[in-house]
């Protein structure tokens, strides 16, 4: 066969996926006979992950999600320890032989030379590699539309990435771009989920039903009024053709920049991330809008001490914190009960508001995009760093030796070279926003050179000029005089939130009935609600109400061997909370219900913000 028939092959099964250009087949040199790939050590990306999130399982005896191997611990201990497999370069290696002949082992070949790459499928023939590799041709930086979408998630299933490098592939330094490529799909897929928001507090995860959490939960209910109220994403769509954006977020040097905010404000949009809110505002500056994606009860905190903002447009999730009294205008997107409230449009997100504005920008016709703030790092080794009088504000760390494991940070790079330290969720977000800017075609300019989000389509200059329209005072006041609101029947409304509210009165009265029995009786009683609310996200709302521990419940009630005493004690201490959950999701709803009920008719509906 062929080197070209190969490879046509291998396109042909789904196992070669090509960067564009990847076409010549000629050039590489051949290896030596006894060449292989070999282990290539170095310090994984989640080792700067709190262990805990090795074991995240309530069942007993599954083998850690993942587990740092710094050096070589031989290739069959290695496949006793994961199921995935990367090479660096491809060739037909006594070790990537060995894997190939394991059926549940995945192999992740990433090759630059399409001769080399050619030759290995000419010796292991397409069909064999087809079973379990995925062969991936060109630099990761060069696929469209990304790297990302090359990979995949479904083969992280296999277990966490080791790393063995065909000698000669490339320089150590690259090599460790490649294995930081790969590490942080494995984060996003495998990690992320565990370690954010939405189960951060669940540990250790159990079956159960998980819909909202319940932040979410709380913010759906409190802002069910504003639905009715406030308009989508549509009238933003291309409002601001031509324009350019200045993306704000609240990274360490943002007050340095606010001369050159107050000197741009009248020739581009500001759109600031919530975070730098307060920051902006204290030193005078006010975005034309704001957003905020955050479902967490944490966003509420960016809006503490603010004034009423006229100038400022909220551009929110529809399940965050809408800042009620600061601000008089703001735009949905995200959705929620959409045959109730309709469907709206959505914008671009991952793991940082940073991403969400720079898909606002896009969305409403910018384009480019100056950034400022936007900085994703640290020069503290033990903590991010975040501007003067923004929520995340907090003092440099104690002067200590480094650890190269959690709970240091990960170093890594800025656009300069020089070494920052920042989050697997940051370093994540970076990548991914990369891959977003370079898929979007809209180029960036960062203000500053310490940032880690730099590669193609991002550019420096530190005091970037922006050429004025002349349009943007029309665009803004056009804007700001639309009236446009949702069209959404307050009566489907009204009767969907009733259902919760007698939901809810339910479990509010039957939690505190049950926990007045006592012995078998109480054990009996509290196990049947208990299952029941394993089923319909009661439990997964209570675990992150107020200080509830989970570890603590199950421990007391799900661990192996314990005592009905101990049983008791862990559903009372769960039904407590359960009750009060409950008891505060009735008062909210309540209160909604009303308001909702004085707005009037349909028609009587106000445009004001929420």
């Amino acid at each position: 066969m062929s080197p070209e028939v190969a490879l046509s092959v291998l396109r042909e099964l789904g196992a070669l996926i090509e960067a564009p250009g990847a076409e010549d087949v000629s050039s590489a040199p051949g290896l030596p006979p006894d060449a292989d790939h070999a282990f290539f050590a170095h310090t994984p990306l989640w080792s700067y992950e709190d262990p805990r999130y090795a074991y995240p399982y309530f069942t007993a005896g599954l083998p850690p999600l993942f587990e740092s191997l710094p050096e070589d611990p031989g290739l069959e201990v290695a496949l006793r320890k994961t199921r995935l497999v990367v090479f660096l370069g491809a060739a037909d290696t006594p070790t990537l032989r060995r894997c190939l002949d394991a059926p549940d082992v995945r192999l992740l070949v990433l090759e630059t030379d399409p001769a080399r790459m050619a030759r290995l499928a000419v010796a292991a023939t397409p069909v064999r590699l087809a079973r379990n590799a995925r062969l991936l041709l060109g630099r990761p930086e060069d696929f469209r539309p990304g790297f990302a979408e090359a990979v995949g998630a479904e083969i992280f299933a296999a277990g966490f990435p080791v790393c063995y490098a065909l000698p000669g592939f490339a320089p150590r330094e690259r090599l460790l771009e490649l294995a930081e490529a790969v590490e942080v799909l494995f984060y996003r897929h495998r990690l992320y989920g565990l370690s954010g928001q939405a189960n951060a507090r669940g540990l250790p995860v159990r079956p159960m039903t998980r819909g909202m959490f319940y932040d979410q939960q709380r913010h759906f209910y409190d802002n069910a009024p504003a639905f009715l109220r406030l308009p989508d994403l549509h009238p933003l769509r291309r409002a601001f053709v031509g324009e350019t954006a200045v993306i704000v977020a609240a990274g360490p040097d943002l007050p340095e920049r606010m001369e050159y905010l107050r000197r741009v404000r009248n020739d581009a949009v500001l759109i600031a991330v919530n975070n730098a809110l307060r920051t902006l505002v204290a030193a005078g500056v006010h975005p034309h809008f704001v957003v905020a994606n955050d479902n967490s009860l944490a966003t509420g905190r960016s809006w503490e001490g603010l004034p009423l903002l006229r100038d400022v447009a909220l551009v929110a999730h529809c399940l965050t914190d809408l800042g009620r009294g600061v601000f008089e205008r703001a735009y949905l997107f995200g959705n929620c009960e959409p045959e109730i409230f309709g469907q709206r449009a959505g914008l671009r997100l991952y793991g940082s508001v940073l991403t969400t504005a720079l898909s606002l920008a896009r969305h409403m016709g910018c384009v480019r995009c100056v950034l400022a703030g936007a900085q994703l790092c640290s020069r503290d080794p033990w903590r991010l760093g975040y501007a003067r009088g923004s929520v995340h504000e907090a003092e440099v760390s104690a002067a200590r030796p480094l650890t190269g494991a959690w709970p240091q940070l990960v170093p890594v790079r800025d656009m300069a070279g020089e070494t920052r330290y920042t989050t697997l969720n940051f370093l994540d977000v970076a990548h991914w926003l990369r891959e977003d800017i370079r898929a979007s075609g809209v180029p960036c300019v960062s203000l500053t050179r310490e940032t880690i989000l730099h590669g193609p389509g991002v550019g420096y200059e530190p005091n970037c000029a922006i050429e004025p329209t002349g349009r943007l005072p029309r665009l803004l006041a056009r804007l700001a005089s639309d009236a446009t609101t949702p069209h959404v029947d307050r009566r489907l409304a009204l009767a969907m939130l009733g259902g919760e509210l007698r939901r809810w009165e339910a479990v509010a009265g039957a939690a505190p009935h049950v926990l007045r029995a006592s012995g078998p009786a109480f054990l009996d009683a509290a196990g049947r609600l208990f299952e029941c609310f394993e089923r319909d996200n009661t439990s997964y709302l209570a675990q992150r109400f107020a200080d509830f521990d989970n570890a603590r419940f199950h421990a007391l009630t799900l661990a192996e061997g314990v005592t009905p005493e101990s049983r008791e004690a862990g559903l009372r201490y769960y039904l407590d909370y359960v009750g009060r959950m409950a008891a505060e999701f009735v008062g909210l709803l309540r209160a909604r219900i009303a308001e909702i009920g004085a707005m009037g008719s349909p028609d009587a509906v106000s445009a004001s913000g929420g």
